[in-house]
This record gives C-alpha cells, structure tokens and sequence, in this order.
C-alpha cells in the first residue's frame, strides 16, 4: 500500500515531507530482492503499480483451481490481490499459503506487508520481528525497512531512524538517506540530519537530491558559506544550472549580500530563458516561472505557469504555484 500519511513534525524549514512514500520506492531494492529469491515479486509490484491486473488475478485462479495448494501461485495471487488494493483476498492467500509451508520466508514477508496494509500494525510489526530474527545480511533490507515505516507511521521516530540506519549498511540508496533524514528533521535533529545526508554524499557523491537537503539545513542553521559552496559544488558539475544559480541567490539575500544576490538572480534568469530557446518544456518553462516569482515578477511568472498548464495540465507544482499567486 503507498501511503500518503505525514508524520509529527512534517513541516520544518518550510519543507514538507511524507513519512510513507519511501514505500512506493521498494521496487529500487533489486539487490535485497534478488538476495531473498524475489524477482518475480518486485517485477509484479512494478506491474500492479501501473497498470490493471486484474487479467493476471484471473489467471493465476484459473491455475489454482488444478492447483489449490500451490504455494508459490497463493504468494503471486496475494500479491496481486494487494496492489488492487484489495486487503482482506490478499491476506487470504497468504494465511493460506503461510499455513501450507510456516518455513517459505517470502510468504512470511508479503504476509507481513499485507498486514500492514490492513492496519494491523501490532501483528504486522510481530512478524516482521520474527522474521528479522532469522534473516541476516542484504535479505534483511526490505523487512528493516518496511518496519521502519511502520515505526514512522505510528509515531516512533527513533525506532523508524535504527531501521533505516541497518538498512543503511546493506544497501546505501538516496530514498533510504531521504527517509532517514527527514525523521531526524522531524525530530529537530538538524545536525544528526545533515550529518545524515554528508554521509550519503560520501557514498553518493553524484546524488543532487542529498546535497540539496543539506544546503537546505545548512541554510536554515545560518551555515551560508557552507551552503555557498556546496552550491557552488553542484554549478561546476550540473548541465543543468537554473535552479542553482536560484539557490546561490537566495543564500546571498539571506547573508544580506544584495548585490551579489542580484547577479545570481540575472544569472539564473539568463540560464532559464537559455535552455528555454534551446529546447521549449513544461519543466523548463517552470523553472524559468520559479525565477521569475523569486525575483518579485509576479505577472511574467503568472503568465509562464499558465501556459506551463497548458502543455502539462497534470504538473502539480505549476497548479499549486500558479493558484498560490493568483489568490495574491
């Protein structure tokens, strides 16, 4: 189940996150699925979540009808069965087939995850328990982490933090440093965050995402000639440099270097309306739009967003943004 729920302290810095998105993101973990024998599992994950599988369902009844007790086509059919969303069919087979062979660990995890989907946290968090018990190595991943959300979602942040720092060791990913991060943020642990984030960029040093939060935190504590540079950092090495000549602007504004501001500002406008020309996009023109609002030009922005959803009426940021101004 993708969960859209926010967890205590989910504004901070003017920063929003989601404590359960990271569960949209497990298809990512192909060396932990290929560790516990799941392939097939994770390839129908990534079906169920864009497209309509109910064809699928239908055929894997048809064979359980010669084959009731077919472990492996109860485990495929309650895995599709909860990513239509349907719980209680899904828990069925997996009851089932967990019954038929106690011993089948992939059971034994999707088992647990419909659980989860269900609510039933305290039976859900029990087995994942037990499994970790047994499990060791890159297996552990995915169970560590969908514990992990399960101690976020019900509001214990530093279990949820030890889940994904274990998780961590195993399989360094930029959701899993995100996820953990955001966590530490919630719990006003800005240091512990960005920490958090620097060792991710010692692992990931090509990941913008990470350095992003950490200029967003290093912004926030007052830390502007840290932030400048890992600024800087990403204007050496990113095609794309909009958006960071954005960020190095608004750090100057806050040290109060107006000048020095104004020239990043001209500097991002002129690298929007550069890679505008070359290559009209919805996403380009937003950026370009971003500029503007930032600059105080509020009419050239208005104009951007608007013709932004005309190309791409399903863009959310350019909906959210266009209306945010509009109601000025």
């Amino acid at each position: 189940m993708i969960s859209q729920d926010k967890t205590a302290g989910g504004q901070l810095l003017g920063f929003e996150f989601q404590s359960a998105t990271p569960r949209s993101w497990r298809w990512l973990f192909i060396v932990a699925v290929f560790a516990l024998g799941l392939f097939p599992m994770v390839l129908i994950e990534t079906v169920g979540a864009h497209s309509d599988v109910d064809p699928e369902i239908a055929e894997v009844t048809a064979e359980l009808a010669d084959q009731p007790d077919n472990v492996d086509l109860l485990l495929r059919r309650g895995q599709l069965y909860r990513y239509n969303g349907k719980f209680i069919e899904s828990l069925r087979d997996l009851d089932q087939a967990w019954l038929l062979d106690r011993a089948n660990r992939p059971v034994a995890l999707e088992r647990c995850r419909t659980l989860v989907a269900l609510g039933r946290n305290s039976e859900a968090e029990a087995g994942l328990t037990q499994y970790l018990q047994d499990e060791s190595g890159v297996s552990r991943v995915m169970a560590l982490v969908e514990r992990a959300h399960l101690y976020a979602d019900t509001g214990r942040a530093n279990l949820a933090i030890a889940d994904f720092s274990e998780a961590l060791t195993f399989y360094p990913t930029v959701e899993l440093y995100l996820a953990r991060g955001h966590l530490h943020e919630g719990l006003g642990q800005l240091d512990a965050a960005a920490a958090g984030y620097v060792d991710g960029l010692s692992h990931l040093p090509q990941a913008s995402m990470l350095r992003k939060e950490l200029i967003r935190i290093k912004t926030a504590q007052g830390q502007y000639r840290e932030a400048l540079t890992l600024i800087d950092q990403e204007l050496a090495e990113a095609s794309g440099k909009t958006e960071w000549y954005l960020r190095r602007a608004e750090v100057l504004a806050a040290m109060g270097q107006t000048e020095a501001a104004d020239k990043a500002y001209a500097h991002a406008l002129a690298e929007a309306n550069r890679v505008l020309a070359k290559r009209p996009t919805a996403l380009k023109r937003l950026a370009r739009a971003k500029v503007y609002q930032a600059m105080g030009q509020l009419e050239a922005a208005k104009q951007d967003l608007r013709l932004v959803m005309q190309a791409a009426p399903s863009l959310t940021e350019a909906d959210t943004r266009l209306k945010q101004l509009e109601a000025q």
